[in-house]
Parts: C-alpha cells; structure tokens; sequence
C-alpha cells in the first residue's frame, strides 16, 4: 500500500467566491485539500477536528480585535503555516501581523501563476503530512 501526501489548508475568507478562488488555484496543482471557512468560530471549529498544514487567512478578519484569531491560531498550533491575504492598501497591518508570527503574506486580487508559486514557497517551510 503506498502512502499520500496530502496538506490540508485551510481558508478563512468572508467572501465565499474569493475562498472558492483560492481553492480552485491550490486543488488544481497537487494532493491539497481545502477547507473553507467564513468565519473565526468555524475556522476555529475546523482546526480542532483536521491537522491542517497551512492556513490562508484574510487580513481583515485577522485585524479583528487586534489580531484575535492569528494569536490564537499561533498559540493553540503553533506548527501551523499562517499566510494573510492582503489588498496592498491594508499594507501597515503586515507588519504587526508578521510579529505575531504570519509567516508570509499574498495581495489580492491574485495573478494565478503568482499566487501558486508563492503556496509552493510556503509549503517548504514544513514537511508534508502522511495521511
């Protein structure tokens, strides 16, 4: 029996075309499997039941409550990948974000090429799970 590879990412993204979007560009490329997410207590109810690799987060629902969620996230999973979703106008909230431990950020709206290659970068950052 031969194993799969497979990351598990999930997208936190109040604009259910937008995290569809992102879906479609991860699934399309290798075995990734994308959960979405509109808000934090469903995000939050996803992490504890799946061991996700990275989470995509939209920067907006990040700023909330001066980073909430992104401090949970890296306090309760702390092995997990978390990559922002930003407009470059939201530019100065990156930087705290980067702080608190995001490990990179893509702009939205995303060139498709783009944004698959910077996923792949940020998937170096840590070793496939074996499901």
């Amino acid at each position: 029996m031969s194993e799969i590879y497979r990351r598990n990412i999930l997208i936190l993204e109040a604009d259910r075309d937008v995290s569809e979007l992102f879906a479609r560009a991860i699934e399309a490329r290798r075995d990734y499997k994308c959960y979405l997410a509109e808000g934090e207590e469903e995000a939050a109810d996803l992490m504890y039941d799946i061991p996700f690799d990275l989470t995509l987060v939209d920067l907006a629902i990040a700023v909330e409550a001066d980073f909430r969620f992104l401090k949970k996230i890296k306090r309760l999973f702390p092995d997990i990948i978390v990559i922002l979703a930003a407009f470059l106008h939201q530019k100065e909230y990156l930087h705290k974000a980067l702080s608190l431990g995001a490990h990179g950020y893509i702009f939205k709206p995303i060139k498709l090429g783009l944004f698959r290659q910077k996923m792949d970068q940020f998937f170096l950052m840590k070793p496939a799970v074996v499901s």
